[in-house]
């Protein structure tokens, strides 16, 4: 029983994880209707600039953590005014060949910079745990789940208590409508691509201390991102997150009781079966531009 339980706590807290990154790719592909393939360097850039920050800088967590996410922000800017608003009329293969090579581009950039060698960063919030059916489970989990929570609770008072936040969520909905009231598209279209590199950047910086980093981990948890996106219904905010948490609640349990070495195949065969009777996602169909 209370391997189950830790089990069940450990999927929920890297779900939440791969819902932030998920939730990033869901809103650019609301606000376009094309994936952004080279959302995962946004992982990447969160866990090695964060590494940076600590391991050769000494900052505390806190100052790292903010830093970092204002970078990740940057960049989200950037890349869509230097690149991605030159495509945004273009059709989806064009736009998904620009973004993957905009992440071949970085990710080697990366490697060159950080070097291929995986790194290790040793930090704990607090070593204190509670044990349930003699098994210990780190209070570590709650507080990167409270920290998930509280960053999607903010996020979810900006786009509903903000102007800025509602004009964004407008222009997502028709860019056309939201011109024709005023809103300037061409800034909430960078800022959407500013929030969802932000979220790329937070899933990153939480999830780095759990596995190793190196310049593949952003293309790691993409993957899974991308499934819990799909799942949860591509353009559906609520469904990207809790899409990330079923996903990481299969991949735990599948380790455990199937087997570790192939914890990465369960996620994706369950991931097929599930899109097999749900083509959109469980939660809400969306038209594509596919």
């Amino acid at each position: 029983m209370g391997l189950f339980v830790l089990q069940i706590v450990n999927g929920i807290t890297y779900g939440m994880f791969y819902g932030l990154a998920a939730l990033g790719l869901s809103m650019v592909f609301k606000s376009l209707g094309y994936m952004n393939f080279a959302h995962s360097d946004t992982i990447m850039i969160g866990a090695i600039v964060l590494y940076c920050f600590m391991a050769y800088l000494s900052l505390p967590f806190a100052a790292a953590f903010l830093l970092t996410m204002a970078i990740a922000m940057v960049y989200g800017v950037l890349t869509e005014k230097l690149i991605f608003i030159r495509f945004s009329k273009t059709s989806p293969i064009t736009f998904m060949l620009v973004s993957m090579s905009l992440s071949t581009v970085v990710k080697n950039t990366a490697l060159i910079l950080f070097g291929a060698y995986p790194h290790s960063l040793e930090f704990k919030f607090t070593s204190a745990y509670f044990t349930i059916a003699g098994t210990q489970i780190s209070l570590n989990n709650f507080i990167y789940f409270g920290i998930t929570l509280g960053i999607l609770a903010a996020l979810q008072l900006f786009f509903v208590k903000t102007k800025f936040g509602l004009a964004i969520r407008m222009a997502q909905e028709s860019a056309e409508t939201a011109a024709a009231m005023g809103v300037n598209v061409k800034m909430t279209r960078a800022a959407t691509f500013a929030i969802s590199a932000g979220l790329g950047g937070v899933s990153g910086m939480l999830i780095g201390p759990i596995y190793t980093i190196s310049t593949e981990l952003g293309a790691q948890i993409s993957l899974k991102a991308f499934i819990a996106a799909v799942i949860g219904g591509l353009g559906n905010f609520a469904g990207s997150v809790l899409g990330g948490v079923l996903v990481g609640i299969t991949e735990c349990l599948g380790a455990t009781y199937i087997s570790s070495g192939y914890k990465d195949i369960i996620v994706y065969t369950a991931g097929i079966i599930v899109l097999g009777f749900f083509p959109y996602g469980i939660f809400r169909r969306v038209k594509t531009k596919y």
